[in-house]
């Protein structure tokens, strides 16, 4: 019997512990539950504000968008001249690069054209003297036609430029134009 009073003694602590954590489980348990639905609660309540929320802004677009149908066919009139702006713009660039190339493939023309008889004369020099002299005034008269060229170029990309943005510039001012009587 001593057995069975010893195990009776070390079993009564063993069987309270085990309650405790029975009781302490439940606790935590029923705490983990009350935080779960808690939580729920917060998030059902945001998911309702974010719906109501997005119907409203829905709402607010299909007004605005009807109301942006009204004005549709202004619309469309606008950006049709806008797009013939943009065509006859890039009509400007287009002719006006055609014209650039010209000038620069006759310049390029003219520069080997120069570059030859200045090849020749160089060759015709008897003296020393004679093709510094020609080397020097080949060198001014390729610096002066440079010069005058670059300029002459500039010139022509400046017109170009100028002519093409006009039609663009036009249109600028209409959309200010329109801005202003909405306004």
């Amino acid at each position: 019997m001593t057995v069975s009073k010893t195990v009776k003694t070390v079993a009564a602590p063993a069987l309270d512990a085990v309650k405790q954590i029975e009781e302490a489980v439940a606790v935590h348990a029923e705490s983990l539950e009350n935080v779960v639905k808690a939580g729920a609660e917060v998030a059902t309540k945001n998911v309702d504000k974010a719906i109501t929320y997005t119907k409203e802004q829905v709402n607010a677009a299909v007004k605005a968008g009807s109301e942006a149908l009204k004005g549709y066919e202004g619309l469309v009139e606008f950006n049709k001249a806008n797009i013939e702006a943009i065509v006859k713009s890039s009509n400007i660039v287009a002719r006006g690069t055609q014209e650039l190339s010209k000038v620069v493939a006759s310049l390029a023309q003219q520069s080997i054209d120069g570059s030859v008889a200045a090849g020749k004369a160089l060759i015709g020099a008897k003296t020393l003297q004679e093709v510094i002299d020609l080397s020097s005034s080949l060198a001014k008269a390729n610096f002066d036609r440079i010069f005058a060229e670059g300029s002459r170029l500039g010139q022509l990309s400046s017109k170009i430029a100028s002519d093409a943005f006009a039609p663009l510039s036009q249109r600028v001012e209409a959309a200010v134009q329109t801005l202003k009587k909405a306004a």
